[in-house]
């Protein structure tokens, strides 16, 4: 039985990290060589999320009856991003309000899950290393009040333990560091797109 979970929790990994196209990094951390037949497979599972994503904008303008179109408004996406280290939310928020999101960013963890308390947001970026509560316990809390809240773990310590407890324990997804705001941005739109929003580009 603990075989089989343990595959399962392994496949789990290789999943998440292939959705964040980096497939080989979820094979390294497992210990599973990446073959050039899963390679060709990943490929094609690649091109269509692209092409649904691709309909998907297209999507954007609905016609009407007799004629005319109006643009397809959404509801802003509300982010929080949660890292103690002052310049990941400066560099951050910025890049993700002029995709149109809604971003609050907190540095002390305590505080982060307080206003939780006051408000749902619909993804959470938060460090998986900080003082006083970790990423995983920001995690477990959301997930124990928060069930819609997509929650993606920003790491520098991508082992396979971290990756199979914060993906059991129900994290979106992964971006390690170092990475660049757009490296974010791809990943968010992943989590809006789960939301049923469309991509913002």
């Amino acid at each position: 039985m603990g075989d089989l979970k343990k595959k399962i929790e392994d496949w789990m990994v290789r999943v998440s990290f292939a959705e964040a196209d980096a497939a080989k990094e979820g094979y390294q951390l497992t210990g599973v060589e990446l073959d050039h037949k899963t390679s060709l497979a990943l490929d094609r599972v690649r091109i269509v999320r692209d092409e649904r994503a691709s309909r998907a904008r297209e999507g954007e303008s609905m016609s009407f009856e007799g004629g005319g179109t109006h643009e397809h408004v959404e509801e802003e996406l509300s982010v929080m991003i949660l890292d103690d280290e002052p310049i990941v939310g400066k560099r951050l928020k910025p890049a993700l309000e002029k995709s149109g999101f809604t971003v609050e960013v907190f540095e002390d963890p305590t505080l982060a899950v307080k206003r939780l308390g006051e408000k749902e947001f619909d993804i959470v970026v938060t460090d998986l290393r900080m003082e006083d509560l970790d990423g995983i316990q920001v995690l477990e809390h959301i997930m124990a009040h928060c069930e819609h809240t997509r929650v993606i773990l920003i790491t520098g310590y991508a082992t396979v333990e971290v990756a199979r407890e914060a993906l059991v324990k129900g994290a979106f997804d992964f971006i390690s560091k170092p990475f660049k705001p757009k490296d974010l941005q791809a990943v968010v739109n992943k989590a809006a797109l789960s939301l049923g929003h469309r991509a913002i580009l």
